[in-house]
């Protein structure tokens, strides 16, 4: 997911510097966003920046969200957290638009506290049993295998919407990388709408 988010950044750079030179247009707007698969949500509210080329309508559009994620992991427990989104949106925009996005966890990314060192002197205290703790889930390999993937949430995706005078609405499906400290998301692909009021 790194990848994808460095490809994102350098595309985007590259359509802000060649706009500087051709005729833009820049609208803005706050939508209200849900995306699911099955049980697993998140949903919440964000604003919106398109930045176009009128002659082309090709163009970029950066957006950020905050608000709430359930999210259930491979032993089907189901996570609650705060889910605060920045993506990045690359594709033609007019009354019909299509495009394709990446985008990351910016809260995951600013206040990740996670540390290494407390993790290594957890795992190896000799007075945790973790059979007793977890019942008959022996978690040693479990979490060698998950803390080493807890990368910062990170997302790549397409979508389409229409545009009718200063409201837009959009269909999107994401794939989601998403895990904690020590577990992992059993879904990944989630389908999303998203209605938004541009100014």
């Amino acid at each position: 997911m790194k990848f994808y988010i460095l490809l994102g950044l350098c595309l985007c750079l590259s359509l802000i510097n060649t706009s500087i030179y051709a005729q833009t247009t820049m609208h803005s707007g706050v939508f209200l966003k849900n995306e699911m698969n099955g049980d697993d949500y998140l949903s919440g509210l964000g604003v919106e920046t398109w930045l176009i080329n009128n002659d082309s309508h090709i163009g970029i559009a950066v957006n950020s969200s905050i608000g709430k994620a359930e999210v259930t992991d491979t032993f089907h427990y189901q996570h609650s957290y705060l889910a605060w989104d920045f993506g990045i949106k690359f594709g033609y925009f007019s009354d019909v638009f299509v495009y394709a996005e990446v985008g990351f966890d910016i809260g995951e990314l600013l206040l990740r506290d996670r540390d290494e060192d407390d993790y290594d002197s957890y795992k190896n205290d000799d007075e945790l049993n973790f059979g007793e703790l977890f019942g008959v889930i022996v978690l040693d390999d479990y979490y060698d295998d998950y803390d080493r993937s807890n990368d910062v949430d990170a997302y790549v995706g397409i979508g389409m919407g229409i545009k009718l005078d200063n409201i837009l609405i959009e269909g999107y499906s994401r794939y989601r990388q998403i895990d904690g400290e020590y577990w992992k998301a059993d879904n990944q692909a989630y389908t999303g709408l998203k209605l938004t009021l541009m100014f």
